[in-house]
């Protein structure tokens, strides 16, 4: 898989895992997971990263211990965590 889709597929499992009423095209890879009180995240609270760290692990095959605090900064931190553990399995 590239890059641009497992940006594609982790938008999709945001969408499906948090309920979220966007498209995927509304999902900008900058947009923050954690949110401030000024601009608002994603995630609003320690379950929705769970719900979403386990539908990750279960589509791309991959272990919970590739992520880190770095990794849910952004979408494309997630992304590009999955994607360079996915480089090193290959």
């Amino acid at each position: 898989m590239n890059k641009e889709e497992i940006s594609l597929k982790v938008k999709e499992i945001l969408i499906e895992s948090l309920n979220l009423k966007m498209s995927v095209e509304e999902i900008d890879d900058q947009l923050l997971l954690f949110g401030t009180s000024d601009s608002p995240g994603l995630f609003d609270d320690s379950l929705a990263v769970l719900e979403v760290t386990s539908s990750l692990i279960a589509e791309f095959d991959i272990d919970a211990s590739i992520f880190n605090e770095d990794s849910f900064v952004s979408v494309a931190s997630l992304s590009e965590s999955i994607y360079e553990e996915l480089l090193q399995t290959a």
